[in-house]
Protein backbone atom coordinates (compact mmCIF):
# COMPACT_ATOMS: atom_id res chain seq x y z
CA UNK A 1 0.00 0.00 0.00
CA UNK A 2 1.52 3.30 -1.12
CA UNK A 3 1.72 6.57 0.72
CA UNK A 4 -1.25 8.87 0.73
CA UNK A 5 -1.04 12.08 -1.22
CA UNK A 6 -1.35 15.30 0.73
CA UNK A 7 -4.86 15.84 -0.65
CA UNK A 8 -5.97 12.35 0.48
CA UNK A 9 -4.49 12.96 3.92
CA UNK A 10 -6.34 16.29 4.28
CA UNK A 11 -9.63 14.67 3.23
CA UNK A 12 -9.09 11.84 5.72
CA UNK A 13 -8.14 14.20 8.55
CA UNK A 14 -11.14 16.42 7.80
CA UNK A 15 -13.53 13.45 7.84
CA UNK A 16 -12.11 12.08 11.10
CA UNK A 17 -12.22 15.58 12.59
CA UNK A 18 -15.92 15.98 11.80
CA UNK A 19 -16.66 12.65 13.47
CA UNK A 20 -14.67 13.64 16.53
CA UNK A 21 -16.48 16.97 16.78
CA UNK A 22 -19.93 15.44 16.26
CA UNK A 23 -19.21 12.89 19.00
CA UNK A 24 -19.52 15.74 21.51
CA UNK A 25 -23.10 16.36 20.33
CA UNK A 26 -24.21 12.82 21.22
CA UNK A 27 -25.00 11.30 24.58
CA UNK A 28 -23.27 8.05 23.59
CA UNK A 29 -21.37 7.07 20.48
CA UNK A 30 -19.70 3.81 19.49
CA UNK A 31 -16.29 3.37 17.89
CA UNK A 32 -15.44 4.47 14.36
CA UNK A 33 -18.14 7.05 13.74
CA UNK A 34 -17.75 8.37 10.19
CA UNK A 35 -19.12 11.78 9.31
CA UNK A 36 -18.93 12.90 5.68
CA UNK A 37 -20.06 16.53 5.85
CA UNK A 38 -22.09 18.90 7.98
CA UNK A 39 -24.57 17.28 10.40
CA UNK A 40 -27.35 19.17 12.19
CA UNK A 41 -28.34 18.25 15.71
CA UNK A 42 -30.91 20.39 17.45
CA UNK A 43 -32.45 19.57 20.74
CA UNK A 44 -33.62 20.90 24.02
CA UNK A 45 -31.99 19.92 27.27
CA UNK A 46 -32.82 16.41 28.40
CA UNK A 47 -32.80 14.94 24.88
CA UNK A 48 -30.70 11.96 23.82
CA UNK A 49 -28.89 10.99 20.61
CA UNK A 50 -27.22 7.56 20.81
CA UNK A 51 -25.13 6.09 17.98
CA UNK A 52 -23.76 2.54 17.70
CA UNK A 53 -20.38 1.37 16.37
CA UNK A 54 -19.33 2.15 12.78
CA UNK A 55 -22.27 4.43 12.04
CA UNK A 56 -21.84 6.47 8.85
CA UNK A 57 -23.53 9.86 8.40
CA UNK A 58 -23.36 11.67 5.07
CA UNK A 59 -23.60 15.42 4.55
CA UNK A 60 -26.62 17.43 5.66
CA UNK A 61 -28.19 14.70 7.79
CA UNK A 62 -30.40 16.26 10.46
CA UNK A 63 -31.35 15.05 13.94
CA UNK A 64 -34.12 17.09 15.53
CA UNK A 65 -35.03 16.32 19.13
CA UNK A 66 -37.98 18.58 19.81
CA UNK A 67 -39.15 17.79 23.35
CA UNK A 68 -37.55 17.01 26.71
CA UNK A 69 -36.95 13.27 26.95
CA UNK A 70 -36.90 12.80 23.16
CA UNK A 71 -34.52 10.08 22.03
CA UNK A 72 -32.97 8.89 18.76
CA UNK A 73 -31.10 5.57 18.86
CA UNK A 74 -29.15 4.21 15.87
CA UNK A 75 -27.65 0.70 15.87
CA UNK A 76 -24.24 -0.55 14.73
CA UNK A 77 -23.08 -0.32 11.09
CA UNK A 78 -26.08 1.72 9.97
CA UNK A 79 -25.64 4.47 7.43
CA UNK A 80 -27.80 7.48 6.73
CA UNK A 81 -27.38 9.19 3.40
CA UNK A 82 -27.54 12.85 2.33
CA UNK A 83 -30.27 15.25 3.45
CA UNK A 84 -32.16 12.66 5.49
CA UNK A 85 -33.91 13.92 8.62
CA UNK A 86 -34.96 12.20 11.81
CA UNK A 87 -37.39 14.13 14.02
CA UNK A 88 -38.36 12.98 17.50
CA UNK A 89 -40.56 14.25 20.29
CA UNK A 90 -40.78 10.77 21.80
CA UNK A 91 -38.44 8.03 20.44
CA UNK A 92 -37.08 6.89 17.09
CA UNK A 93 -35.13 3.64 17.17
CA UNK A 94 -33.20 2.34 14.14
CA UNK A 95 -31.59 -1.11 14.27
CA UNK A 96 -28.19 -2.36 13.17
CA UNK A 97 -27.02 -2.84 9.56
CA UNK A 98 -29.66 -0.50 8.12
CA UNK A 99 -29.28 1.46 4.90
CA UNK A 100 -31.19 4.74 4.73
CA UNK A 101 -31.04 6.49 1.38
CA UNK A 102 -31.04 10.22 0.66
CA UNK A 103 -33.93 12.62 1.41
CA UNK A 104 -35.66 10.19 3.81
CA UNK A 105 -37.83 11.66 6.60
CA UNK A 106 -38.51 9.70 9.78
CA UNK A 107 -40.85 11.35 12.30
CA UNK A 108 -42.53 10.21 15.48
CA UNK A 109 -44.81 13.25 15.62
CA UNK A 110 -47.36 15.24 13.64
CA UNK A 111 -46.13 18.41 15.41
CA UNK A 112 -49.80 19.18 16.17
CA UNK A 113 -52.82 17.42 17.71
CA UNK A 114 -55.87 16.55 15.61
CA UNK A 115 -59.27 15.80 17.22
CA UNK A 116 -57.74 14.77 20.53
CA UNK A 117 -55.47 12.13 18.97
CA UNK A 118 -51.95 11.89 20.43
CA UNK A 119 -49.46 13.87 18.37
CA UNK A 120 -46.54 11.49 19.06
CA UNK A 121 -45.92 7.74 18.90
CA UNK A 122 -42.55 5.93 18.83
CA UNK A 123 -41.06 4.68 15.56
CA UNK A 124 -39.14 1.39 15.53
CA UNK A 125 -37.08 0.25 12.56
CA UNK A 126 -35.62 -3.28 12.85
CA UNK A 127 -32.24 -4.65 11.80
CA UNK A 128 -31.14 -5.03 8.15
CA UNK A 129 -33.81 -2.63 6.87
CA UNK A 130 -33.33 -0.77 3.57
CA UNK A 131 -35.21 2.49 3.05
CA UNK A 132 -35.27 3.99 -0.46
CA UNK A 133 -34.82 7.65 -1.35
CA UNK A 134 -37.53 10.17 -0.52
CA UNK A 135 -39.45 7.70 1.65
CA UNK A 136 -41.38 9.04 4.63
CA UNK A 137 -41.83 7.02 7.84
CA UNK A 138 -44.64 8.43 10.02
CA UNK A 139 -45.37 8.22 13.75
CA UNK A 140 -46.25 4.95 15.45
CA UNK A 141 -44.79 2.75 12.69
CA UNK A 142 -42.80 -0.43 13.29
CA UNK A 143 -40.77 -1.88 10.42
CA UNK A 144 -39.69 -5.51 10.85
CA UNK A 145 -36.20 -6.95 10.43
CA UNK A 146 -35.03 -7.38 6.84
CA UNK A 147 -37.79 -5.24 5.30
CA UNK A 148 -37.28 -3.03 2.24
CA UNK A 149 -39.16 0.25 1.81
CA UNK A 150 -39.32 1.38 -1.83
CA UNK A 151 -38.31 4.88 -2.94
CA UNK A 152 -41.01 7.53 -2.54
CA UNK A 153 -43.16 5.42 -0.21
CA UNK A 154 -45.11 6.87 2.70
CA UNK A 155 -45.23 4.35 5.55
CA UNK A 156 -48.31 4.90 7.72
CA UNK A 157 -48.79 1.39 9.18
CA UNK A 158 -46.54 -1.40 10.47
CA UNK A 159 -44.51 -3.40 7.92
CA UNK A 160 -43.81 -7.07 8.79
CA UNK A 161 -40.30 -8.57 8.66
CA UNK A 162 -38.75 -9.63 5.33
CA UNK A 163 -41.21 -7.83 3.07
CA UNK A 164 -40.98 -5.21 0.35
CA UNK A 165 -43.39 -2.30 0.85
CA UNK A 166 -44.16 0.40 -1.72
CA UNK A 167 -46.68 3.09 -2.49
CA UNK A 168 -48.59 5.94 -0.91
CA UNK A 169 -49.61 4.70 1.58
CA UNK A 170 -47.06 1.88 1.61
CA UNK A 171 -48.41 -1.66 1.26
CA UNK A 172 -46.62 -4.99 1.26
CA UNK A 173 -46.05 -6.01 -2.37
CA UNK A 174 -43.70 -8.95 -1.94
CA UNK A 175 -42.23 -11.31 0.63
CA UNK A 176 -38.47 -11.77 0.77
CA UNK A 177 -37.62 -15.46 0.98
CA UNK A 178 -33.82 -15.24 0.92
CA UNK A 179 -31.21 -12.49 1.31
CA UNK A 180 -28.13 -12.40 -0.91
Amino acid sequence: MGRRSFREYVKYAYRIGLGALFRFQTESCGRRLRVCGKITRSGKSGTFLRLGHRVMLYQNVGFYLDAPGAEIVIGDRTYINRRSEIMAKNKVSIGSDCAISWDVSILDTDFHAIDGQPDTAPVTIGNNVWIGCKAVILKGVSIGDGAVIAAGSVVTKDIPPRCVAAGVPAKVIKEIKEWK
